[in-house]
Order: C-alpha cells, then sequence, then structure tokens
C-alpha cells in the first residue's frame, strides 16, 4: 500500500505499460467499456442531449500467476481532473479517451501493486496531489447567464471565446450545474456548425469532344496536286 504523505511518481501511459510487460507476468487486458449506470455497459460510447460523459468505466487485466484477472470499476465524479483547468477540458472533450486511460491505469495498479503502488498517470485524481490545489479560493463567477450567453452566441468564434471565459471561471464542473452548461456549450456548437454555409458544389463544365472533320472528301485540285506529286516521284495514282 503507498504511504499516504510521499508525492507519488507521475509517468505516462505508455511508461506504465512498458513496466508492466516488462514484468514478464502481464497476460494481457480486456476491452475497455463504459456505462451511464452501472448496469448496462459498452465499449463504444457517445453522448446525448443529456448526458455529456460515462458515469463508470471498467476493464480487466490478466496476470499470469493469478487465476483470476483483476476488474477495475471507477466513477467519473471520483476520478474527474477538477483541479486542472488544462485536463478538465480535455476530459470533457474526449471522455472515452480519458476516462478509459484512467481506467486502464487504476486497473494496471491493483494488478501489479508491487510495481505500481505508488505511481500515478499526469490527469488522474490523486488527493496528495490535488488537495492543496483544491482548497485554493476559486475564481469569481459573477452574475453571468452562461447559458444565455452560449444560446446567442452567433458565431463559432464568439463560442469559443465564451468557452475559454468559462473555462477560466471553472464553471464547468463534473456536477449538475456544470454539466448542464457543457451541454448547453455542445448543443450550441452543433447547431452553430449545422447552420454554416457550405461552399457550393458546382459540376466541372463539360467541353464537348472536337473530332476531326472526316477527309474522305477532298477537292478535284487537291486531287490533281496529289496525282502531280504521284507522278514526279514515280508512283503511282
Amino acid at each position: 500500500m503507498s504511504d499516504p504523505n510521499t508525492i507519488p511518481e507521475v509517468k505516462t501511459i505508455a511508461e506504465v505499460e512498458r513496466i508492466v510487460n516488462g514484468s514478464g507476468l502481464w497476460d494481457g487486458t480486456g476491452v475497455i467499456e463504459f456505462s451511464d449506470d452501472g448496469v448496462t455497459w459498452t465499449p463504444a460510447w457517445s453522448p446525448t442531449d443529456d448526458i455529456a460523459h460515462p458515469q463508470f468505466a471498467r476493464v480487466a487485466v490478466h496476470r499470469k500467476d493469478v487465476r483470476i484477472p483483476t476488474t477495475a470499476i471507477i466513477r467519473w465524479d471520483e476520478q474527474f481532473p477538477e483541479a486542472s483547468e488544462e485536463w478538465a477540458g480535455k476530459w470533457l472533450r474526449s471522455p472515452m479517451r480519458h476516462f478509459g486511460r484512467t481506467v486502464r491505469m487504476v486497473a494496471y495498479r491493483q494488478t501489479f501493486r508491487e510495481l505500481l503502488g505508488n505511481v500515478r498517470i499526469e490527469d488522474e485524481a490523486d488527493e496528495r496531489v490535488t488537495g492543496l490545489v483544491a482548497t485554493e479560493a476559486k475564481a469569481p463567477t459573477g452574475d453571468r447567464d452562461w447559458a444565455a450567453e452560449f444560446a446567442a452566441a452567433e458565431t463559432r468564434e464568439q463560442l469559443d471565446e465564451l468557452d475559454s471565459e468559462a473555462r477560466a471561471a471553472k464553471v464547468l464542473k463534473p456536477n449538475a450545474a456544470g454539466t448542464a452548461l457543457h451541454l448547453a456549450l455542445t448543443t450550441r456548437r452543433r447547431a452553430l456548425t449545422a447552420t454554416e454555409p457550405e461552399d457550393a458544389w458546382t459540376p466541372a463544365e463539360h467541353v464537348a469532344s472536337q473530332r476531326p472533320a472526316p477527309r474522305d472528301y477532298l477537292p478535284p485540285a487537291n486531287r490533281a496536286e496529289r496525282r502531280k506529286a504521284a507522278r514526279k516521284k514515280g508512283g503511282k495514282r
């Protein structure tokens, strides 16, 4: 068990997998699955108008000297890196990628405690790393109606600017209010993308092929010239 007073060693998931593979005991990793309710699971999750991210993720890791694989199940609200604006934004934009990477890390650590007991990946929530940051004063949000401002954005550039301001104000939190705002932002972005004019497609101009005129008819003068040229060369008519 890791020391709660020790700052964990931070590695990338690629470095962690090299450690696991190099142990000679790793025997495979199962498919990562996601769920909105902890009952129905799918490896291919997609957001809806009501749900911006999955609530649960799970994966199984097999170890050669252990008969039963280790299955790790994690919850979004326990792992979401709220203390880091950069990582929080990445998680909200690509939930499968980052949530899935974290559940793999948790499963590897549970399966290979002697190798990874004090190792964390960069965006993994850990109270020893984020505890002090989480207690810092939050930026004031004022009385702005973010949902109304998102809905009033007329261009994607305006919406991107509001998105940056909202993240700086830390209002896109992994709670009910933050999720609702993120859905409003995503819905408006889709609407703006759908209404942007596309370049009109114009079929290529058809150019009629130019065939040479038939040459089976030549004026008599031309035939006379040919006969004259043939006689000079001693040829036949």
